[in-house]
């Protein structure tokens, strides 16, 4: 299943931007995308549960787990690092938000929480 299926399918409006976002950057197979058609449909408002336990999956699958790998990949390209920590997309509104910008230390505050988005990490 395509993603503008599924948008339709479960009835998502255009204007819902920030499940959009999500679902584009979270649901990465068809297989994802059926999976979240069979957990929400007939159950309306649960997208964003849906897309916040897909975010945890990844997260552990996926995410760091060793800090000097995110050190170096920060260091190469900082928003495909935080990208890859977070499992969100990272735009300039949320990079420009960051208080703190030295991995080792953006590290520290992940380990903290891990399932932090990146704004949390951003304010703190």
């Amino acid at each position: 299943m395509q993603q503008d299926e599924l948008i339709y399918r479960l009835e998502i409006p255009q204007r819902a931007t920030i499940i959009i976002t999500k679902m584009s950057f979270l649901l990465r197979s068809d297989s994802d995308r059926q999976k979240m058609f069979t957990f929400c449909n007939d159950n309306p408002g649960s997208e964003y549960v849906f897309l916040a336990e897909k975010r945890k999956q990844l997260i552990d699958e996926e995410g760091y787990k060793d800090k000097n790998e995110f050190i170096s990949d920060y260091n190469d390209n900082n928003i495909k690092a935080l990208e890859k920590l977070c499992q969100e997309k990272v735009d300039g509104f949320k990079l420009a938000r960051l208080k703190v910008t030295d991995p080792e230390t953006l590290y520290s505050l992940y380990e903290k929480n891990k399932y932090s988005n990146l704004l949390h990490l951003a304010l703190s």
